[in-house]
């Protein structure tokens, strides 16, 4: 209509983020140093009762139950259950406050759906949040002007870049290297598979109740983009964020040519050979095996179900005559 200036969804669209979410969780937990990417956590049922009498029995995207997991593959494969579990142990509050670290301006209600994304943002508010995570844990407010200048060309205003630690350098290092599983073996893969080979980005889908919202955010070293996918008129779109963002990041990101994000170890990190399918420590050689960035304090357990694996293999080399 004449006089209408139209809607800028990237600045007032405030839309439910669903799983992007996630990372504030394990980032979370990461920070209180009684988790590593290698810990087990468990994905299995739960109810919440809430303030008013009712109860939250939150499920998983595809209805079942996966038993103990690693934490790396809790936030990759976007498993609801585990994520729960893990944010009610570290606190809602506690999430919710990190929120407003990494970016918001106030923390949004603690509430434990906020666990699975019951939160409305605009996509530049997750591009703030998610611009934190791939500076390290450092915060940058967003600006569209860098400088005013004259006719001249000289600068009359400068707006200088404010670095402000918001989160541990460590953790967040932990948790890329967790959201770049996320597109190499998680909830992400199709959008990996759009991807120049070789790529290494970071990135997290996320879709709302009733398919009404696709979104995937990710970055690598020097380049990051939010994608969001809905309507106006808060209609299902039948798109999950792996179906619909992922593949117009991964188109966009490909035509951007960003610089892979592949950051020299913390000194307080150290490389491990991870489960990723029931987390502990494991060797090289096991199926399941991931190389991850752990903290030298880590203190993970071994992995059982590779060590029964190579105990088989070990017999049945003894067994046939091939044994020491």
């Amino acid at each position: 209509a004449p006089g209408f200036d139209g809607l800028n969804r990237a600045l007032n669209a405030r839309r439910p983020i669903g799983s992007l979410v996630k990372p504030a969780v394990y980032l979370a937990a990461l920070q209180t140093g009684r988790y590593s990417l290698a810990s087990p956590i468990e994905d299995r049922e739960i109810e919440i009762a809430l303030p008013n009498g009712s109860t939250w029995k939150p499920t998983n995207f595809d209805g079942r139950t996966h038993g103990s997991v690693s934490l790396v593959r809790g936030l990759a494969d976007s498993l609801n259950l585990a994520t729960v579990r893990l944010g009610l142990d570290v606190g809602v509050e506690a999430v919710a406050q990190l929120l407003a670290d990494l970016g918001l301006e106030r923390a949004p209600a603690a509430y434990p759906s906020l666990l699975l994304g019951a939160v409305e943002l605009t996509p530049l508010e997750v591009t703030q949040v998610y611009t934190t995570l791939a500076n390290g844990g450092f915060r940058v407010p967003l600006r569209a002007v860098r400088a005013v200048v004259d006719a001249e060309g000289a600068i009359e205003r400068r707006y200088a870049l404010r670095l402000e630690p918001v989160a541990d350098p460590a953790a967040v290092q932990q948790l890329n290297y967790a959201l770049m599983q996320a597109l190499a073996r998680g909830t992400g893969r199709r959008a990996a598979e759009r991807l120049p080979a070789g790529l290494g980005l970071a990135g997290k889908t996320g879709t709302s109740d009733g398919f009404r919202d696709s979104w995937f955010a990710g970055f690598g070293a020097d380049r990051l983009a939010v994608v969001w996918v809905g309507n106006d008129r808060n209609e299902p779109t039948g798109l999950t964020g792996a179906t619909g963002a992922a593949t117009i990041w991964a188109e966009l990101m490909t035509a951007l040519q960003p610089t892979p994000y592949a950051p020299s170890l913390l000194p307080t990190l150290h490389s491990a050979w991870v489960d990723y399918a029931a987390g502990g420590i494991t060797s090289r050689h096991c199926a399941e095996a991931i190389e991850l960035p752990l903290a030298n304090s880590a203190q993970p357990p071994r992995a059982a179900r590779c060590d029964a694996q190579r105990l088989g293999e070990r017999l049945r080399d003894w067994w046939q005559g091939r044994g020491p």
